[in-house]
């Protein structure tokens, strides 16, 4: 029988302690909840951290994609390109900014969208594309950049996972026309909910300002030059955000630990397979994920450990909202979701813990 924990190690435990709580009470105490002095020195800290010139807050990653296509005014009905082996919230955020996203397979061992696939699905509906950097290292987006240029199509970057993530010496994020890094509890930096939408030039940041500020670029005013909603996040998230930012190099260090524990632990182990980083690409690990044909019996065992495991993300072409938009069959993005494990990958994670995760695997495997 196996071992059992009195406590799961779970999945996913955000890295917070007294360092977000003193910026937060100042933000209370100086009542100022909604966005403000904080929400200002974090957006700087990003758009230093990054290099983009132009940036926005949203609340979250999902309405961040979405004010990106917005911004970009994109003709209604058009299709957008976008791999099937993503979150929902690639596709959601395409269809509820009125296009229609059509998904290309993904590249056996980086997951990331397979570059040779985007041209053939290009046709004169085809108004742009959106890579999407997975679990924490950048697709090819500059091949993504030189087939959006040679067609004439906009490019949104889907950068949710990818916070601290360069290529070829340029950070996520920056290379298309927009794009949007999610905040979320999970992801390296968090504010709870939140993300930043980066622009490429300051035509599309002037509509990004106004979109989320209720058609106006600053508050304050009751004329309302154009159309908008309100995007905005609060002070106090971003009180967190800027905290969290302070750690960003020790939690990224800690996420490469643990990577290599973990890889070093299950060389060789069954027939598991690892993420393969792309060339020219840093690496933030999102998610240590693995790749093995006894998936669920897996999972059933290392849930009877007090492991907690998550699968890979269902298929977007399967999801029965968008049914029938790949032209042909997806091997790979169909794959990865029959054999696709997230072992857990979080700060407070132990070295004991570690092991006793690649202990409880190999003995699953006979070894």
């Amino acid at each position: 029988m196996p071992k059992i924990l009195l406590e799961k190690i779970t999945q996913v435990k955000p890295f917070l302690d007294e360092r977000e709580l003193e910026p937060l009470r100042e933000s209370i105490d100086n009542k100022w909840l909604t966005e403000g002095p904080w929400s200002k020195l974090f957006l700087e800290r990003l758009k230093e951290f990054t290099g983009s010139p132009y940036a926005v807050l949203a609340p979250n990653g999902t309405l961040g994609l979405f004010l990106g296509i917005l911004a970009l005014d994109l003709p209604r009905g058009s299709e957008i390109i976008m791999p099937s082996f993503t979150f929902f919230a690639s596709a959601s955020s395409a269809y509820f900014a009125g296009l229609r996203p059509v998904f290309v397979d993904v590249d056996d061992d980086t997951f990331n969208i397979d570059v040779n696939l985007i041209e053939e699905a290009i046709n004169e509906n085809t108004s742009a594309i959106m890579p999407v950097h997975i679990y924490g290292h950048s697709c090819r987006i500059d091949e993504v950049i030189r087939i959006s240029e040679k067609h004439g199509l906009k490019v949104i970057e889907d950068a949710a996972q990818s916070l601290g993530v360069f290529y070829n010496g340029s950070h996520t994020g920056t290379f298309g026309d927009t794009s949007a890094i999610s905040f979320f509890a999970d992801k390296t930096v968090t504010t709870g909910e939140g993300a930043v939408v980066f622009a490429r030039d300051e035509v599309i940041y002037d509509r990004l300002l106004c979109l989320r500020n209720q058609g106006r670029k600053k508050s304050g005013s009751f004329i309302h030059p154009e159309m908008g909603m309100n995007f905005r996040i609060t002070d106090m998230q971003c009180a967190v955000g800027l905290s969290q930012m302070d750690k960003f190099e020790a939690i990224r260090q800690k996420r490469l630990r643990i990577d290599t524990l973990y890889r070093e632990g299950l060389n060789g182990v069954g027939d598991i397979r690892f993420l393969k980083v792309e060339n020219g690409s840093t690496f933030v690990p999102f998610r240590f994920v693995i790749r093995t044909e006894s998936k669920d019996a897996l999972i059933s065992h290392l849930e009877a450990c007090g492991i907690e495991t998550r699968s890979f993300f269902y298929p977007m072409h399967l999801q029965p909202p968008f049914r029938g938009n790949a032209n042909k069959s997806l091997p790979v993005s169909e794959g990865l979701y029959s054999s696709g494990i997230c072992l857990p990958l979080h700060h407070y994670l132990k070295e004991d813990d570690i092991y006793f995760i690649v202990q409880k695997i190999r003995e699953f495997f006979g070894e």
